[in-house]
């Protein structure tokens, strides 16, 4: 998350595997550690904004982002502890705001 904020460009790494990297968040935000899943909640409200101007992570969540709604979703309809609602928030917002048309459809 610290490296995401610092330097944005790191997806335009050749050799990330950005499309893993976005399914490793959605899988964490299942997990039952609330530290775990408050930090993979970050690292999306971090990295959703980028979708418009890094190529790579616009095509990742285009492909992938329904299944990073169906995760969020589902924490917050009871999956997740209740202290987290404010997270899985932000990662809602971010995709309202960030990825509309996209999230309109999913």
């Amino acid at each position: 998350l610290q490296a995401l904020k610092r330097k944005p460009d790191l997806f335009l790494c050749s050799n990330l595997d950005v499309k893993a990297v976005f399914q490793c968040g959605v899988l964490s935000l299942k997990f039952p550690e609330a530290p775990t899943v408050k930090a993979s909640c970050g690292f999306f409200t971090e990295l959703l904004p980028r979708c418009g101007e890094v190529a790579p992570v616009g095509q990742v969540v285009h492909e992938n982002g329904k299944a990073l709604l169906q995760a969020v979703l589902e924490g917050i309809g009871g999956q997740a502890s209740r202290s987290l609602m404010d997270h899985f928030a932000e990662i809602l917002f971010a995709l309202n705001k960030h990825c509309f048309s996209l999230l309109s459809v999913w």
